[in-house]
């Protein structure tokens, strides 16, 4: 329960900056010329993990929010979102609400042309997840928040804020994690990572058409298993620094 209000209490802070910023966010991005580096300037970078089924995207996730949000100088905090917290937002009308109004009419205009490009040719099954895709554009658009999963970098890979990494990591790793996470055997562990794993890159690749497993898909690619999750976040944090992202 606590974690659920500290998660909804960043999505209400996130909201109301982004509420703010809004008249700041008034035009595309695809105008953007070097000579407006001041309007640029007012995007926040945004982060993107994409996972081998086993590896922890959420927890570096929540430890690159916490590294960040260490700064006391910070205007907006980071958040982390991953496959539940999203749906908690997709269930809550009034964050949804709120998310729809922090984009002005260009910015809508935009949104609703990747929309328009990325569902065009999907079946009436798939269209389900319109919802759950703009939400997360939203979020991205307005930057400040870590989207672990659900193909948040597919949907977002010509945003220029963006920031995109890949988790892997050998499957006897992956076997133990999850073995020890559900308290099953690993012969179970083993066939849950495989049929998750099937089930994800087909539905990718089939209606998207994006290889999750191209590494020139990312910025980074890392291998979990070599690290503590703490050090892959500052691996990517210092990735974005690089980039000058942060």
């Amino acid at each position: 329960m606590n974690d659920y209000k500290s998660i909804n209490n960043n999505v209400n802070k996130q909201v109301k900056y982004w509420h703010e910023r809004k008249h700041k966010i008034d035009t595309p991005r695809k105008v953007f010329t070097k000579k407006d580096e001041t309007i640029k300037k007012e995007f926040l970078p945004f982060i993107t993990i994409s996972r081998e089924y086993g590896c922890g995207g959420y927890e570096v996730g929540r430890k690159i929010a916490e590294i960040l949000n260490s700064d006391e100088n910070i205007e907006l905090p980071w958040a982390a979102y991953d496959k539940k917290i999203l749906n908690d937002v997709l269930n809550d009308m009034g964050i949804c609400q709120c998310l729809g109004e922090t984009l002005t009419s260009n910015a809508r205009t935009a949104l609703t042309e990747i929309l328009q490009t990325a569902f065009s040719n999907f079946p009436s099954q798939v269209s389900v997840y319109k919802k759950l895709v703009e939400t997360i554009i939203l979020m991205a658009e307005n930057g400040h928040v870590i989207l672990v999963g659900r193909a948040a970098n597919v949907f977002t890979k010509n945003m220029e804020k963006g920031f995109h990494v890949r988790l892997v990591a050998d499957l006897d790793w992956r076997i133990e994690r999850i073995s020890s996470i559900f308290d099953i055997s690993r012969a179970k562990a083993k066939d849950m990572i495989l049929k998750k794993s099937k089930e994800r890159e087909n539905y990718v690749k089939k209606y998207v058409k994006f290889d999750l497993s191209d590494p020139h898909n990312y910025h980074l690619v890392i291998n979990d298993a070599k690290y503590e999750s703490d050090e892959v976040a500052r691996l990517i944090i210092e990735g974005m620094k690089i980039k000058k992202l942060l």
